[in-house]
């Protein structure tokens, strides 16, 4: 290449001005890798057979936790949503001015509306499975058990036995150090005092606590696990209502490591 070509050192290179803002098309965005993600990008999942619109926040999809509420969970309360929301310890992203106003445009949020939290496509099918699908507990080994500590007082490590897990109460965790069988909202008040450990202050006591409280010990556990801890917190949540659905209308998103 002529070198003579290339522009120097003080020349001002000329770009194109940009265009205008417009709202991205409704296609759903690719999700092979988080650097394909555009920020803002409008797209479409379908729960239970019910299209629902996401935007791309933070390299996340996202979906709006209202148009979840007022379309696969309109027989609940907001207090029941909230709440199992809460227990299961998803987390809300509160969205800007102008992606508000994106939803209002994608037809996910009404004209009036001020705010709306968003979930992500993992935690939107946690919480609608919770309501809407059957609680089994997932097919692990007979001899499986997740390693899980909390960090409540003095803190404590045990290995929570799903095959035990039969109900809110079942003693299914034993302890580490002392080999007590405990139910999970007893065990987050259970602890030892080690040399390293630091006292924390627990929470006021109930049954859905333990769900926050109790994590597994392994700081990167594999998506499987993962996933499958958390269908066992899913359990016993609260609640039996759910909404009959069409055999037909079947969660179309399954993440990609569970499925055989």
């Amino acid at each position: 290449m002529d070198k003579s070509l290339l522009p120097g050192p003080s020349d001002i290179v000329m770009t194109s001005p940009p265009s205008s803002f417009q709202q991205e098309p409704l296609t759903p965005p690719r999700s092979n890798h988080s650097s394909s993600l555009k920020p803002n990008q409008v797209g479409q999942v379908i729960l239970y057979g019910v299209p629902i619109v996401s935007l791309v926040i933070d390299h996340q999809e996202r979906l709006c936790l209202a148009q979840i509420s007022n379309t696969l969970l309109k027989n609940y309360s907001y207090n029941e949503i909230h709440n199992r929301r809460v227990a299961l310890g998803i987390t809300c992203v509160q969205c800007t001015p102008v992606q508000l106003e994106i939803l209002r445009r994608a037809g996910a949020m009404p004209i009036s509306s001020r705010r709306c939290g968003m979930i992500t496509k993992r935690e939107a099918e946690r919480l609608c499975k919770s309501f809407l699908g059957e609680n089994t507990p997932p097919k692990l080994p007979d001899n499986f058990a997740f390693d899980v500590t909390h960090e409540c007082a003095w803190g404590c490590r045990g290995s929570f036995i799903p095959a035990r897990y039969n109900s809110s109460r079942a003693k299914c965790i034993k302890c580490s150090y002392c080999n007590m069988y405990f139910s999970p909202n007893k065990f987050i008040f259970h602890s030892h005092r080690m040399p390293e450990a630091k006292y924390t202050q627990p929470d006021a006591a109930n049954f859905n606590s333990w769900r926050r409280h109790l994590k597994l010990t392994d700081k990167s556990p594999a998506d499987d696990l993962v996933f499958a801890w958390e269908d066992v917190k899913a359990m016993f949540n609260g609640g039996s209502r759910k909404r009959a659905l069409p055999s037909s209308q079947c969660p179309l998103i399954v993440p990609c490591s569970l499925q055989k």
